[in-house]
C-alpha cells in the first residue's frame, strides 16, 4: 500500500514539474513574437549645399571727410534702404557644432549728400555682396550662428561747384568687413527659414576731385547695419 502511494506521489510530482516547464517554454515562445521596438527618430542633419533668396533693410552713417588746400571739412551722411538678393552656401556638422561657408549679392538704393563749404555732393550704391564664415550651435531643427567675413561694394560719388558750375563723378570700388549672427529653421528636410543682423564697415574710401574742385580730397567712411531674412533650399 506504502508502495503504490509513494509511486502515486512521485507520478504526480513528475506532471506537475512537466507542467511548469512547459509553461516556461510557452512563455519563451511568446516573448519572442512580440513587435520590436520602434526606432528613435533621427536628428536633422544640417550638412550639405543650399542655395536661397533674401531680402531685408540697411540704414546706417557715412562719415565725410574733404581736404582742400591742408583744411578739412567733415559732414556725416546717413542713409537707408531697402535690399534684396540671393545667397549660396555649404555647412558641415559633427556633434551639435554646424561650420559653414556662404556668399551672398544685393541689389540696395542706398543715397546720401551733403552740402557745405562751397561743394555739394551725392554719394550712391547699387549693390553690395559677402564672402563669410560661419560657426552654428544645432538644436536639432534649430541652429543659432555666428558669421563674419569680407564686404565688397562700388561707391558713385559725385560733387558739384555752385560757384563755377562744374561736376564730376567718381566710382570707386571698396572691400570691408562684416560681422553678425542669426537663426536657422529646418522647416522641412529641404526648406530652412533664416534671419539674420549684420554690421558692415568699408573702412576708408578716398576721391581725389579733378574738374570741379581741384586738388578737393573726400575720404568717406561708411558703416552699416543690416537685417534680412532669407529662405533656402537644401540639396
Amino acid at each position: 500500500m506504502k508502495t503504490q502511494l509513494k509511486a502515486a506521489l512521485a507520478a504526480l510530482a513528475s506532471l506537475a514539474l512537466l507542467a511548469g516547464g512547459t509553461a516556461v517554454a510557452a512563455d519563451l515562445g511568446s516573448s519572442r513574437l512580440l513587435p520590436p521596438a520602434p526606432d528613435l527618430p533621427a536628428f536633422y542633419s544640417w550638412t550639405g549645399a543650399y542655395a536661397g533668396v533674401q531680402g531685408g533693410y540697411s540704414w546706417g552713417n557715412d562719415r565725410v571727410s574733404r581736404f582742400l588746400n591742408g583744411n578739412g571739412v567733415g559732414a556725416t551722411s546717413s542713409y537707408s534702404t531697402a535690399l534684396g538678393g540671393g545667397h549660396v552656401g555649404f555647412n558641415y556638422q559633427f556633434g551639435s557644432i554646424v561650420l559653414g561657408i556662404e556668399g551672398d549679392v544685393e541689389a540696395v538704393n542706398a543715397r546720401g549728400g551733403f552740402s557745405d563749404a562751397g561743394v555739394v555732393g551725392r554719394v550712391q550704391r547699387d549693390w553690395q555682396a559677402s564672402v563669410r564664415g560661419r560657426i552654428g550651435y544645432a538644436f536639432d531643427r534649430f541652429m543659432i550662428y555666428g558669421t563674419g567675413g569680407a564686404a565688397f561694394t562700388e561707391f558713385d560719388y559725385r560733387v558739384l561747384n555752385p560757384a563755377t558750375g562744374l561736376g564730376e563723378r567718381m566710382q570707386n570700388s571698396a572691400t570691408g568687413w562684416n560681422i553678425g549672427a542669426g537663426v536657422n529653421f529646418a522647416f522641412t528636410d529641404n526648406l530652412i527659414l533664416g534671419a539674420e543682423y549684420r554690421y558692415t564697415d568699408y573702412g576708408k574710401v578716398d576721391h581725389l576731385g579733378r574738374g570741379a574742385v581741384p586738388g578737393l580730397v573726400s575720404e568717406l567712411e561708411p558703416k552699416l547695419h543690416t537685417v534680412r531674412a532669407s529662405v533656402a533650399y537644401k540639396f
